[in-house]
């Protein structure tokens, strides 16, 4: 549009033109957008013109034509020191420059502008949550797959776990290891087998003789401690199978096994029944299993002299300390105390999975057999706890199928949902295990898992091994089991090598791929297409500049005088 006007006006004025914001190619538009004032109009897509629109118009104009940045700092000092040169070579034409101006060439070809390669993704790790419940806590007021009761004061009867007890305390520990009589865990498998089924039957028939009475959903919750009578299987319990514990402690006295309902199923189960002492109360005795669930003591608790002294006689001695600090007002202190008790834990916990101590469920894979704890399973995963805790015949049988599953995948599993955190197994496919996280509903494992190949993938490249190959592998699969972030990584390392991947994997990229796949390699590959097409442009110019430059050259030799020639000799 100015072009004409300048010429008008200004003949012998030397144009250059000059294309601005070229960051904009390769920007996020909608980040862009954003930071840009609330009134200014939005930039899109179809306003980003290509390096041949520019192209075209200087060549249209007979102009060189340069891309300037201010934001990457690109071209901005080529095109002030071009620009220089455009006027000064525009000066050759007169007699007073003609002489100073001999060495000063047209405006310099300008390098095509490659931009950044894009950072790859993080792996972010959400943080562990369960939908309505929060964790042990929960399971200790709900008891859900029960295996201990409590009976407090003669009447008051508290349900628990053994292996939340039993990881927490020493004393509870040494208590569910004695050797009971008629002990179920030392029966044969027939009669394990046979006493499984007595108690399914039992199950299916006070199902059915109180079908009016309950309530039809089995989840409904119900509280751990009940003042009613206890309904107890008739013929199960006799009196040769009490053990006394009145010498071997002071807070308790009896312990025995005995078939009674579940407080939240209502099915007949065999569990560990403990008679306290009497002098233990039943509002300091919650308290301490309360911290034995949690590690936690609330600071506004009546009778802390009493939950103490229940703590030392359990021997309970990181609650023992968390009394003291509050009694002197120091419960900062407490905040210590509370992370070396879950360490201690989930150093137990793991050592029980291990070693199969007081486990209540067994897990068949296609390699072999994995025994587990339902109370862990059901405090930090909601699969489990829906699976336990319906009419389901797992909740019933103790056994779980996992077809097409691995032993170590299953390993690796359960000791995440004990502690939290995934460890590095021997044989263990990263793959698998993201199917298998994804079908019990594990976000936090399946981002550490997502983590875990990233880090064998890029350790791998860097020790010169070729991933691409697994790379593909890694991104069908990670797109079909929603692990997106792997995905994106796996997107990125494609993009970055799309050129060196597409050589070698053209017919696995372009055709089994799918199309949403195809429409990110174009739109974030790189070197991206344009630049592509600009180098092979400036490779080309610069080509044909040298070769002016050399017949040129050779034209200025040609018309120099020689008055003499020097002989070899008398150089």
């Amino acid at each position: 549009m100015w072009y004409p006007e300048i010429k008008h006006f200004c003949p012998r004025t030397p144009v250059i033109l000059v294309g601005c914001q070229l960051d904009l190619r390769y920007a996020d538009l909608e980040a862009v957008n954003r930071a840009r004032r609330p009134l200014a109009r939005p930039i899109k897509p179809r306003d980003i013109l290509p390096p041949e629109s520019g192209r075209e118009v200087a060549k249209e104009l007979g102009i060189p034509y340069y891309e300037t940045s201010v934001f990457d700092q690109f071209g901005i000092k080529d095109t002030f020191d071009n620009a220089i040169r455009a006027a000064l070579f525009s000066r050759r034409h007169l007699q007073f420059w003609k002489s100073h101006l001999k060495k000063v060439h047209k405006p310099l070809l300008q390098a095509p502008f490659l931009p950044p390669m894009a950072p790859p993704p993080l792996i972010k790790i959400p943080e562990s949550h369960h939908k309505n419940r929060d964790g042990p806590g929960h399971l200790f007021d709900n008891p859900l797959c029960a295996d201990v009761m409590f009976i407090v004061q003669d009447h008051v009867r508290v349900f628990a776990h053994r292996i939340y007890l039993s990881t927490s305390s020493s004393k509870f520990h040494d208590l569910f290891q004695m050797d009971l009589p008629h002990e179920t865990v030392g029966l044969a498998a027939s009669e394990q087998r046979e006493l499984d089924d007595l108690l399914r039957t039992l199950s299916m028939e006070m199902k059915k003789n109180n079908k009016a009475m309950q309530p039809p959903s089995p989840c409904g919750l119900r509280t751990s401690r009940s003042e009613d009578t206890l309904n107890v299987t008739d013929g199960v319990k006799d009196s040769g199978t009490e053990l006394s514990l009145v010498s071997w402690s002071r807070a308790f006295s009896i312990i025995h096994k005995e078939v009674v309902n579940n407080p939240m199923t209502g099915s007949p189960v065999l569990i560990t029944v403990v008679q306290m002492d009497q002098s233990i109360q039943i509002a300091p005795f919650t308290a301490v299993l309360q911290f034995l669930y949690t590690g936690q003591l609330d600071e506004n608790e009546k009778d802390l002299m009493k939950i103490a002294q229940i703590a030392e006689i359990l021997e309970v001695f990181d609650l023992r300390m968390m009394v003291e600090n509050i009694m002197n007002n120091e419960s900062f202190m407490n905040q210590e105390i509370t992370k070396a008790f879950h360490v201690r834990k989930a150093n137990r916990i793991k050592e029980c999975l291990a070693k199969g101590t007081f486990t209540d469920v067994i897990f068949r894979m296609d390699d072999g057999t994995i025994s587990a704890h339902k109370p862990l399973l059901i405090s930090s995963c909601d699969w489990m706890a829906a699976l336990f805790s319906g009419s389901f015949l797992e909740s019933s049988n103790n056994e779980v199928l996992f077809p097409n599953t691995s032993r170590v995948c299953m390993q690796a599993v359960l000791e995440y949902l004990y502690t939290n955190q995934l460890s590095p197994l021997e044989d263990l496919d990263p793959v698998e295990l993201l199917a298998l996280a994804n079908r019990l509903c594990l976000p936090r494992l399946v981002a550490l898992t997502e983590q875990c190949a990233v880090n064998e993938l890029i350790k791998a490249s860097r020790e010169g091994q070729d991933i691409d190959g697994d790379v593909l592998t890694y991104l069908e699969l990670a797109q079909f089991h929603n692990a997106n972030q792997l995905a994106a990584w796996c997107l990125h390392h494609i993009c970055t090598h799309y050129n060196t991947i597409c050589s070698k994997y053209r017919k696995e990229i372009k055709s089994k791929l799918p199309a949403e796949n195809q429409e990110y390699f174009e739109k974030h590959r790189w070197p991206p297409v344009w630049y592509l097409k600009e180098e092979d442009h400036y490779q080309h110019l610069r080509k044909e500049r040298m070769r002016e430059d050399m017949v040129l050259r050779k034209h200025q030799s040609s018309r120099r005088w020689c008055f003499w020639n020097t002989s070899p000799a008398v150089a």
